[in-house]
Parts: C-alpha cells; sequence; structure tokens
C-alpha cells in the first residue's frame, strides 16, 4: 500500500552530515548526540503499513496471534538513545505566546513553524554553535524525524522546552516521542488515511528488534548504541512477514539491555521494574502500573484463552463482516494490488538512489581531500629536498672557507718569513758597510 509522510531521515542526515565538530558537541550537551550517529535507512513501507494495520486503538498495542506487545520506554532509549525518565514534554493550548515564538514567526492563530523556513535558518547560521543554531537545529530534528507532522510544519510551543538549554537534557524526549507514535498510529488506524506522521525509524527498528523473521542483517560495527545504528540500510526487498500468522518464536517480546548498554547513564537510571513500562513517567513522580495492564504487554495466550477467544469471535462474526468490508472499502487505494507493490518498489528504488547519490558526493568529497594531502605531501617532500640541497651547499661553501683562510694563514706566514728575511740581509749589509 502507498503512503505520504513528511518524516524525512535523508533530510535530516544532510544537516548533520553539514555540522562542525564544535556544532555536534553542541547538540551532544542538549541530550541530542546518539541521534546524530544514526545511518541512512531506507523505509520498508509495505511492512510498515502491515505491522500498523495489527495496531488496536483500545489496547494501544500490536495484536499478534500469540499475544500482544507494544512499544515500551525501554525500547526507545535503546533504539533511538533518547531519555525517557526526566520532567514530560507536554504541550498545552492554554500555554502563552512566547517572545521565542514571536522570534521564529509564529503567532496566536499560527503557533506552527515550517520546517523549509527552519533548513533556510540552518543555511543563514553557517558554522555558528550558539544557543541560536541548537534551536534552530533541534526543531528541524523535531519536524523531519522526531514528531513529524502532515503539514511539513512544527510546533512552535516547543520552543518553551528550549529556552534554557542548561534543562533541554533534562526533560523526557524519548517519551514524548513514544508518545506522540501512538497517537500517530490511533489517528491513522481510526482515520484510515494515506498520509503517516510521526517518528518512522522508531516504528521500523521496533519491528526488526522485535520480529526475528523478514528483516535486515546485523552489521558487524563497534558502535552497537543507540540500535538503529546496528541494522543494514539495505532497500532491497526482503520476504514480506505476515504479522497474523506469526508465532510465539518468531517475536522477541521483551528487549534486554546488553552488559556494555546497562552500563550508559540513561539506561541506568531505569529501574528494572520499568522495562515493561510504557507510560510517560518521572523519577520524582512515577506512575503505578496495575499487574493486569502490566502483564498485558507481555501476555502468552494459554488454550483456554485461545477457546474462550474462538467462542467469542464466532458470536460477534456476523458483526465484524460488515465492518471489514467498510474498512476494506476505505483503506484500499487501488484494485490493483501489482500496481501498488511497484509503487511501493519505485518509492524504496527512489530512497535509495538518494542515499547511492549521497554517498557518491561523499567520495567525491574525499577524493577532493586525498588529492589535497597527496599535494601537501609532495609539496613538503619537495620542501625538505631544497633544504637537504641547501645544507650541502652550506657545507660546501664552509670547506672553501675554511681552506681559504688556511691558504691566507699560509700566505701570511710567508709573508713573514719573507720580511724576516729581508731584515735580515738588511742587517748584513749594513754591518758590512
Amino acid at each position: 500500500m502507498v503512503f505520504h509522510t513528511k518524516f524525512s531521515l535523508q533530510s535530516f542526515l544532510k544537516q548533520v552530515h553539514k555540522l562542525t565538530q564544535t556544532q555536534r558537541n553542541s547538540i551532544t550537551q542538549v541530550g541530542f548526540g546518539h541521534l546524530l550517529q544514526i545511518p541512512s535507512h531506507v523505509l520498508r513501507r509495505t511492512q510498515l503499513i502491515e505491522l500498523m494495520e495489527t495496531w488496536n486503538i483500545e489496547r494501544q498495542s500490536f495484536i499478534f496471534p500469540s499475544g500482544d506487545i507494544t512499544i515500551t520506554l525501554l525500547d526507545v532509549v535503546l533504539i533511538l538513545g533518547l531519555r525517557v525518565i526526566g520532567q514530560p514534554v507536554i504541550l498545552k493550548e492554554d500555554t502563552p505566546l512566547t517572545n521565542l515564538e514571536i522570534e521564529f514567526g509564529s503567532s496566536v492563530q499560527n503557533r506552527f513553524i515550517t520546517v523549509d523556513s527552519l533548513k533556510d535558518r540552518l543555511e543563514s547560521l553557517g558554522e555558528r554553535a550558539d544557543s541560536s543554531f541548537v534551536r534552530v537545529f533541534l526543531l528541524y530534528c523535531f519536524g523531519t524525524l522526531l514528531f513529524t507532522s502532515g503539514n511539513g510544519k512544527v510546533d512552535s510551543r516547543y520552543l518553551l522546552f528550549l529556552e534554557d538549554l542548561d534543562y533541554v537534557s533534562s526533560f523526557a524526549w524519548g517519551a514524548a516521542v513514544k508518545e506522540d507514535l501512538h497517537e500517530c498510529l490511533t489517528q491513522w488506524k481510526s482515520k484510515r488515511t494515506n498520509s503517516v506522521r510521526g517518528c518512522l525509524i522508531l516504528l521500523q527498528i521496533w519491528s526488526y528488534e522485535h520480529i526475528v523473521i523478514g528483516r535486515p542483517k546485523l552489521l558487524d560495527c563497534p558502535s552497537t548504541f543507540p540500535r538503529v545504528c546496528r541494522w543494514e540500510s539495505s532497500g532491497r526487498q526482503y520476504l514480506p512477514i505476515k504479522f497474523d500468522e506469526l508465532d510465539h518464536t518468531q517475536i522477541l517480546r521483551i528487549l534486554e539491555p546488553t552488559s556494555e548498554e546497562i552500563q550508559i547513564d540513561i539506561i541506568k537510571e531505569i529501574p528494572q521494574e520499568w522495562y515493561l513500562r510504557s507510560e510517560i513517567g518521572t523519577m520524582e513522580e512515577p506512575i503505578n502500573i496495575e499487574s493486569e495492564r502490566c502483564m498485558k504487554m507481555v501476555r502468552v495466550y494459554n488454550l483456554e484463552q485461545e477457546e474462550k477467544e474462538e467462542e467469542e469471535e464466532e458470536e460477534e462474526e456476523e458483526e465484524k463482516e460488515p465492518m471489514m468490508q467498510q474498512k476494506s472499502t476505505i483503506f484500499v487505494l487501488s484494485d490493483d494490488d501489482d500496481s501498488n507493490s511497484m509503487k511501493d518498489l519505485k518509492e524504496e528504488i527512489f530512497e535509495l538512489k538518494a542515499i547511492v547519490e549521497e554517498q557518491n558526493k561523499e567520495k567525491e568529497v574525499m577524493k577532493k581531500e586525498i588529492e589535497e594531502l597527496r599535494i601537501l605531501v609532495e609539496k613538503l617532500q619537495s620542501d625538505n629536498m631544497l633544504k637537504e640541497n641547501s645544507i650541502s651547499d652550506m657545507k660546501n661553501k664552509i670547506e672553501e672557507s675554511r681552506i681559504l683562510v688556511e691558504k691566507l694563514q699560509s700566505d701570511e706566514m710567508l709573508k713573514e718569513n719573507s720580511i724576516l728575511e729581508l731584515e735580515r740581509i738588511v742587517s748584513e749589509y749594513e754591518f758590512d758597510l
């Protein structure tokens, strides 16, 4: 199935590649440094749509034959490397318009900032790494990666949390991303639109981590955190996953931090009893989770439960059938499945081409840098040769000077001897007289 989205990992990465080391340090200081490590990924649109079909609005989780699982706070911190414990990020309708919002062109009637205008601001800031740069870059990150909307705009109320950069890292940004993605899934499932918003890379990598079939290969690299960095980003087609036929051996229900990950501060601060939590909370004001709710996230249906559900399904079959027919009518964008598959493939090929072009540009830049280094080395070698020749010439001149001095000294001695001899002759001549 085809869908449209303003989520654009490639746009975000293009800006990341332009950052200086000082700018990277500024972003890292406010808690978003791990996002700068994300590699290129191609969205697997068909798989994402089929996964989204399993989303249950009431349970806020994905429903599979062997049980239902949801996106937990631990999932988010492991996949994106964003903090999930801290002060909540909540956009309130009655929040007064701030001076920062006005500076970005927002008003009471229009509290949005276009992603295009943020891109222009980044270009105008150049290599500056001050507070203005940090705010603009983070808003651009929100609009292209973390909190993508359907209209290519960012809510200006996020600036309220970016006023004092010393406190930006104290907010639970990862929890806010998860909550926003839940809302996006719920909205899509209820309205059946062809526009999808939210952090889709989180959803895609979540499926890689939890569904053990039909996924790319793990990369053989030392950097495995965040986990979005450890998966192959190839855009090639994989075997389709039939989510309605998955058994318990094909699903990894709970992600466990590795021995290296458990030492990372934003993971270390999460109590182990929170590993199944999906609700937003803070260390200061934890949320009590009912055992039934907690078990729901990892529930495995036994035979009695399955029989009971089968009976309920049979009783409701007549009511569900017309609903399913209506759902199909709304959702299907084309009657030609092959046409839909081709459109999906074209979309993925287009994104893959963009990745290849970007890599080719990087190669050209590297070639130029290597050529400049080669020229510099040759110049240094040439300078060294000149220095060696100069030293040799100096040695020769010194030797010539030494010989000349010795010659002069010899001539001086001859002169002295001659003078003495002349004085002797004159003396003898005077004696004879």
